[in-house]
């Protein structure tokens, strides 16, 4: 019986880990998409330009330490 309930901790453990992989990192990929998509909008207008790598600093930022939180601190957050 303690091996039955080991593998069904483990089948919702993976099933947890997809979940909260497909809502975290989800969001942050649109985010990052959106943002390259703006700073090639803003890269059109001269005075502008100077905002591109600040965009596209802050959507890497987030990124990343939306990755990093997922994976320490995944199961707490959620």
């Amino acid at each position: 019986m303690t091996e039955e309930k080991q593998e069904q901790e483990r089948r919702q453990t993976k099933r947890w880990d997809r979940f909260t992989w497909t809502v975290v990192v989800g969001p942050l990929a649109f985010f990052f998409v959106l943002s390259i998509g703006l700073a090639l909008y803003l890269n059109n207008f001269g005075p502008w330009r100077a905002v591109v790598p600040v965009v596209i600093g802050f959507a890497i930022f987030f990124f990343i330490m939306g990755v990093f939180l997922r994976s320490k601190f995944g199961r707490l957050a959620f």
